[in-house]
């Protein structure tokens, strides 16, 4: 038998029945077979840093196997096969961080148990009958802004422009120290006046900068302050975008490429932090163990992946990169980054804006608005080169295309390179598709995956149709479809902080058709809803294939991330009103819990 695997054996054996702790010296070569074995995650092993130069001999403290982390005992696990679901009544061996075992048998797991000081383990827990799941995963969302939100004026379910503007002064009347004024979240299409607002009553409230978002993030209302910090006037122009003007003055209204003027400081490093951290706290609470954040630049990239590597930062981001010229040197120069929290090989582009404020790129007119198409956010040129350095160099491409114009010029774009994307199984993705029109649709049989937000659907659907007039709102939102076009891959999104975070609305919406908190709403295009099972299915395993992770998360199997969201209820079959009820019991992130509901 070969030295070092003797040498392994024998410090293995020993060390599985009690932790080997005598120090040992051995050869550069033997160590550097055992670190990689380490680094394996096989073994754990400790060094004293003394190095005999001449003899190039180690000094091994400590080696030891790697633990059981946990048991979930009597739970019912929910397992795929094509498009159905099933349960089995079992239990899970969680071992560094990953499933080591599904097992029906309550005789090993008792004798688990039994001699658990012997495999070190950690957590032994019973489920009592609970159901778990695969750990939901956000395939659309921002995780920063959502975060920063938090901490920002609540504009979302405002009434009228009137209750905005109370709510501005509250929050400023109980902050007075910040620097800059935040908001986020108000949509003019939920008043009674329809119309956008303007700056004018915002001017008395504070002499410092504020900045609201709308809901969709598309569109942003700044005081005369923010304008002037910004140099922004009369003269300013911009392309992609609108800067709203009333009579030759400024509203103070900024409409996608128009936002990007904005020159107001934006939060620090310590306060994206806090933000970082605060909606973790919340994705754990509703039951998300991924998120596809849709568009970050490399300085936020390298905070969460600090916050990552200092055990701070625990939930995994599959990270798209905000697309700039200097973005896409650095990182096809560099190369992808990947971590067992990380994941960075896609970048984010923009072909146009939001349908809410008519910034979505449409074929003919919009139906509510003489003469207006939307925004083309980025060129056809610009777009067909960038496409092409991209599929050249290996990498992903999403772009957020809302009007049927924006996505039939990318799903053209995409066609050009479709043997390349087959070849090297880049699947590239659209964002949203939202307004396709039918002719378009089978480009999504090539390989191209849809990514939806259901809730976007139930949103949009008191004036979606005003916007598009009957005709398009035909195919407008066609989920169902656009899944059995694209060969049952449809990865499901919130799109959170324009969405709520919680999962459970897009599950809701996806299969009904209507907001969960809307009782009362009648359906929307009921034709296009999904089953309780796509929509599991879109929450769970298309967001990991979405993401090249499908041997790693996205299903309960073994050697799969021991990624985990139970609840008491089977979600696939309780009652449609209670839904909205359900609460997530545990979530689970790399074996270990994170989030336990707490009745109090």
């Amino acid at each position: 038998m070969n030295k070092r695997i003797k040498i392994f054996f024998s410090l293995f054996i020993v060390s599985f029945l009690e932790c080997y702790s005598t120090t040992h010296s051995i050869h550069f070569s033997d160590f550097k077979f055992l670190r990689n074995l380490d680094q394996k995650n096989e073994i754990n092993i400790t060094v004293d840093s003394h190095l005999n130069n001449v003899g190039k001999q180690f000094q091994i403290n400590n080696i030891h196997p790697k633990k059981i982390d946990a048991v979930l005992m009597n739970g019912k696990i929910a397992q795929y096969e094509n498009d159905s679901v099933y349960y089995i009544n079992g239990h899970l061996i969680i071992k560094n961080g990953k499933i080591k075992a599904i097992t029906k048998s309550k005789i090993k797991i008792e004798k688990l148990i039994k001699h658990r000081k012997k495999f070190g383990l950690i957590d032994v827990m019973d489920l009592k009958g609970a159901y778990v799941y695969p750990g939901f995963i956000d395939a659309h969302a921002h995780f920063l802004h959502q975060g920063i939100a938090l901490n920002s004026i609540n504009l979302l379910g405002t009434k009228s422009w009137e209750e905005c503007i109370e709510r501005v002064k509250h929050f400023v009347k109980k902050n007075p120290n910040k620097k800059v004024y935040r908001g986020q979240g108000w949509d003019q299409n939920d008043w009674e006046l329809t119309e956008f607002p303007n700056n004018s009553n915002l001017e008395s409230i504070t002499d410092k900068p504020i900045i609201l978002s709308r809901i969709d993030g598309h569109a942003i209302l700044a005081n005369s302050k923010a304008l002037k910090i910004s140099k922004i006037d009369i003269n300013t122009e911009i392309s992609g975008g609108e800067i709203i003007k009333n009579n030759e003055n400024l509203t103070g209204l900024l409409i996608d490429n128009a936002q990007s003027l904005l020159t107001i400081q934006e939060p620090n490093n310590q306060e994206k932090s806090e933000a970082l951290l605060a909606a973790q706290e919340k994705a754990f609470q509703f039951g998300l163990t991924g998120i596809h954040d849709a568009g970050l630049p490399s300085k936020d990239i390298m905070l969460i992946d600090t916050l990552q590597r200092r055990q701070k930062l625990k939930i995994p981001l599959y990270i798209m990169v905000s697309e700039s010229e200097d973005e896409l040197n650095y990182w096809l120069n560099n190369g992808p980054l990947k971590t067992k929290l990380i994941d960075v090989r896609s970048f984010k582009f923009y072909s146009d804006g939001a349908l809410g404020s008519r910034g979505a790129l449409m074929r003919k007119p919009y139906s509510d608005r003489e003469n207006h198409f939307g925004s083309e956010i980025r060129s056809f040129d610009y777009m067909l080169s960038a496409a092409e350095r991209i599929a050249n160099n290996g990498w992903q491409m999403n772009t957020h295309c809302i009007g049927d114009s924006a996505n039939r010029r990318m799903l053209n774009i995409y066609q050009l390179f479709i043997d390349k994307l087959k070849k090297n199984d880049l699947r590239w993705r659209i964002e949203h598709a939202q307004v396709v029109h039918p002719k378009d649709r089978i480009a999504f049989g090539l390989g191209i995956i849809p990514s939806v937000q259901p809730s976007h659907a139930t949103s949009d659907m008191n004036w979606a149709i005003n916007r598009l007039g009957p005709e398009r709102i035909l195919y407008a939102y066609s989920y169902l479809t656009l899944r059995e076009v694209s060969g049952g891959i449809l990865p499901l999104g919130t799109d959170f902080p324009v969405e709520s975070m919680n999962p459970l609305n897009t599950f809701y919406s996806a299969i009904y058709r209507k907001s969960m908190h809307d009782k009362s709403q009648p359906t929307f295009q009921i034709q296009q809803a999904l089953s309780r099972e796509q929509a599991l299915i879109g929450m769970t395993r298309d967001p990991a294939f979405a993401s090249f992770q499908e041997n790693e998360v996205g299903q309960i199997k073994i050697g799969m991330w021991a990624n985990f969201t139970i609840f008491t209820s089977d979600i696939l079959k309780c009652p449609q009103d209670s839904i909205s009820e359900l609460k997530v019991l545990q979530t689970w992130v790399h074996g270990e819990l994170v989030y336990m509901f707490n009745k109090k």
